[in-house]
């Protein structure tokens, strides 16, 4: 049994709350990319090793020959370093873009801050959700928090009324060391126009904690 999780959606004590702590999250990230540049570093290596026997290294048996074999056409091993050196960077920077990308939407009550964004998308009318993390990281019960909404607003001045934005729980505990989801619900209405509409999630009694919310309504099928 790896912890408890409470029925309102809390998390409380679990050894792997660190998964949505984003600090951890950034050690991770940065482990991958150092893992990804020393093995950069050995293909590289590799690659200045045979370049150099080619081109006369003093370690090589024709040292006292010129060769061509610098040439990935003449050398498969070259073409093949080449080859893993590309592909490891793609690979490498699909990672770092992947890891950018699912960051949790996430409200750090005792420390002030957020992460992500709160991002609903839909192409019919209804209630879409997200998931939106409140964490009390410190000693100290801080009693209930609710969130609230601004209204929407598109680029082109379209609005959707804070009224269709509601939360699950709509009043949220939050005791000492402990982290609590939150379903964020937007209703949309057949009348509310395709577009991308943005909007502000605030922390009742936290004034310096705010998280972008967007919902996206993609155009209708004809």
């Amino acid at each position: 049994m790896v912890g408890r999780t409470d029925d309102d959606g809390s998390i409380a004590d679990l050894p792997w709350a660190s998964v949505f702590d984003p600090a951890a999250n950034v050690r991770a990230l940065s482990a991958i990319q150092a893992r990804g540049f020393r093995a950069a570093t050995e293909v590289v290596d590799r690659f200045v090793r045979i370049t150099g026997r080619g081109f006369g290294d003093p370690r090589s048996p024709n040292s006292g020959e010129q060769s061509h074999n610098g040439d990935a056409t003449s050398n498969p091993e070259l073409g093949q370093m080449i080859a893993s050196w590309q592909q490891l960077m793609g690979q490498l920077g699909q990672t770092v873009l992947g890891a950018a990308t699912r960051a949790e939407p996430t409200l750090d009550l005792v420390n002030s801050a957020a992460t992500g964004e709160a991002y609903l998308e839909t192409a019919e009318p209804g209630i879409t959700v997200a998931e939106v993390w409140l964490h009390n990281r410190g000693s100290e019960d801080l009693g209930t928090v609710r969130l609230r909404c601004s209204d929407l607003l598109s680029h082109d001045g379209s609005l959707i009324s804070a009224s269709c934005i509601r939360f699950d729980p709509d009043v949220v505990p939050m005791p000492a060391r402990c982290s609590r989801g939150v379903m964020v619900e937007a209703s949309v209405a057949q009348e509310h126009s395709p577009g991308r509409y943005r909007g502000t999630v605030l922390a009742d009694g936290h004034a310096d904690v705010w998280l972008p919310l967007v919902l996206s309504i993609k155009p209708r099928p004809s």
